[in-house]
């Protein structure tokens, strides 16, 4: 049985190979990163090299995140709206509750 080619367009292997390089990132990378940050942050004497390397290192992952996490919650109606008051909460809130005052 030969492997087709995605609706992406890529073969198994690469799509593969890409999900790899997304863990590889995710965990080791990000991972350094977040261990130089915090060893940095209970050193004696930080070293603001190390400090911005561990930025730099957590940087790609965070971002490729929140470009999904962004363009995911575009043009979704119920999450993307503020949450409706529970039932049997007048709309106005106070106004009611100072009337007696």
């Amino acid at each position: 049985m030969t492997r087709e080619r995605s609706g992406a367009g890529l073969s198994w292997s690469s799509q593969r190979w890409d999900l790899a390089w997304q863990a590889a990132k995710d965990m080791l990378l990000t991972g350094t990163g977040i261990i130089l940050i915090i060893s940095q942050v209970f050193s004696r004497s930080p070293s603001d090299i190390l400090l911005a390397t561990g930025l730099a290192l957590t940087v790609p992952s965070v971002a490729s995140h929140a470009r999904v996490l962004l363009s995911g919650s575009s043009g979704r109606g119920p999450s993307s709206s503020p949450p409706s008051p529970p039932p049997g909460s007048s709309p106005s809130g106070s106004s009611s509750e100072g009337a007696g005052e």
